[in-house]
């Protein structure tokens, strides 16, 4: 039983000390220059907290979506294609975001894995273009770790995914 409670007030510290830097920096969206459309989907069984920066500074960065059973999420929602009402949904975020600039996705990922726990990270760069909408799928647990990123477009009212081949994996410690 001590050890329970012990976990779970380690878990519980973990969780708020990383919730701590979701209110310290929260993303906004650019009201000018150049922009695109961001949807992101969270398909993780955990925490997760999903940061961008354009100048490759981690430190820096921003949470774009952060999701979590145990924090209010924000459901934000920018008027995308296929863009559903919010209604309740905690696992969808949509965002404004800058176009023409390379962005930097840093991804932190804590779940429970039978008794114990699991971590993983993902850090990515794609470069989005003027006026285009893009959905970000995010895949975390116990198993894999990965993000794919489509572009939306609508051909006879119907909307296409295509995805973003110019996906890049960040290199250890390029963005430090």
């Amino acid at each position: 039983m001590r050890k329970k409670l012990f976990f779970f007030c380690a878990a519980l510290s973990v969780l708020t000390s990383i919730s701590g830097c979701a209110v310290r920096n929260p993303y906004i969206s650019p009201t000018t220059g150049d922009a695109a459309k961001l949807r992101v989907i969270n398909h993780s069984d955990g925490t997760a907290f999903l940061y961008a920066s354009t100048s490759c500074q981690v430190g820096s960065a921003k949470v774009l979506a952060a999701f979590s059973k145990f924090l209010k999420s924000d459901l934000s929602r920018a008027g995308m294609y296929d863009s559903q009402p919010t209604d309740g949904n905690k696992d969808v975020v949509e965002r404004v975001i800058e176009a023409g600039k390379e962005m930097q996705i840093f991804t932190s990922y804590q779940g429970a894995s039978g008794l114990g726990s699991a971590q993983c990270f993902v850090e990515v760069a794609f470069n989005p273009k003027k006026d285009e909408q893009y959905e970000m799928t995010y895949i975390a647990n116990s198993q894999m770790c990965r993000i794919a990123i489509d572009r939306l477009s609508e051909t006879d009212g119907k909307i296409v995914r295509t995805r973003v081949e110019d996906v890049r994996s960040l290199k250890k410690g390029e963005c430090r």
